[in-house]
């Protein structure tokens, strides 16, 4: 079928079209609503600003594709190929992309609102500005991805792998990210307020300026990680991997530091006011004036130099 000849037959009100062929296809700004297209071809087609709200589109092709300002609100797109595609300012909103293959995607300012994106793989997408409130993104692949300034609110990010993703000025407040691989990451000022981040690794991630203000950090690995003028306030970092952190003017007020490992820490300028730190280890720390030595030892602070 050409193009024509599926218009003509849409607006008979034909909607099954599975496995139809439409690469390379202009059909900019065309209504294909609540049709079926699954396992079709629109690689490289023109789809800037259609409507494909609430269609079929399992296992379709539409990797070089350009769905520019596209309406695809509720569509199902499981285990389709998105590469390279353009989803700038596109409307996927409560969208089923579940094993979907996003590789390269451009996909600034999009809209993927309570959109489900379980085992999705989006390395090294453009995710710039765009909203994922509420979004499912359990085990999905972010690596090397750029989400700075996204929008992640109470979104559930579990087992998700973002190994080198940038995540700056980023919100991501009451996301799961349990079991989170967040290595080498850049969440430089973003904000992680109540963030379940436990088991996470953020091993040299960047967190300078971050908000944590009453996140879980338990059991958590941050070995060289910059948390410097980071706000933890509340945060639990119960057996937390901390060596060689560096936690300049960074607040722990309130902070549970217990059992945690703090070795080779620069602490310069940390307030420790109400810090729970029995057990915690701070062997070989530096930064630390000797009041602050003393008041850690008094609390059952552990290897606290007298140097």
């Amino acid at each position: 079928m050409n193009i024509n000849e599926i218009l003509q037959r849409y607006l008979a009100g034909e909607r099954d079209f599975q496995h139809v062929c439409l690469s390379q296809a202009f059909l900019s700004g065309v209504d294909l609503s609540h049709a079926d297209f699954s396992y079709g071809n629109f690689n490289s087609a023109e789809l800037s600003n259609t409507n494909l709200s609430s269609s079929k589109l399992l296992g379709t092709d539409f990797n070089r594709a350009n769905l520019h300002r596209a309406n695809l609100n509720s569509v199902i797109l499981l285990h389709s190929c998105l590469f390279w595609a353009n989803l700038s300012s596109t409307n996927l909103s409560n969208a089923n992309l579940e094993s979907a293959k996003l590789n390269h995607a451009r996909m600034e300012s999009v809209c993927l609102s309570q959109a489900n994106l379980t085992e999705a793989c989006l390395e090294r997408v453009n995710l710039t500005e765009a909203d994922l409130n509420q979004a499912n993104l359990f085990k999905a692949t972010l690596k090397a991805s750029n989400c700075a300034q996204a929008n992640f609110d109470d979104a559930n990010l579990s087992q998700t792998n973002w190994e080198g993703a940038i995540l700056t000025n980023a919100l991501l407040r009451g996301v799961d990210l349990e079991k989170a691989q967040l290595n080498e990451t850049i969440l430089k000022s973003a904000d992680l307020t109540e963030a379940d981040l436990i088991a996470a690794d953020l091993n040299n991630a960047d967190l300078s300026k971050a908000i944590l203000r009453q996140a879980s950090l338990e059991l958590s690995c941050l070995q060289n990680a910059d948390l410097s003028q980071a706000d933890l306030e509340g945060a639990s970092l119960f057996k937390a991997n901390l060596k060689g952190v560096v936690l300049e003017g960074a607040n722990l007020r309130n902070t549970d530091l217990r059992h945690a490992n703090l070795k080779n820490a620069q602490l310069q300028g940390v307030d420790f006011s109400h810090c729970r730190v029995k057990g915690a280890l701070f062997t070989e720390v530096s930064g630390l004036n000797s009041q602050q030595k003393q008041w850690l030892r008094a609390n059952g602070a552990l290897n606290i130099s007298n140097f």
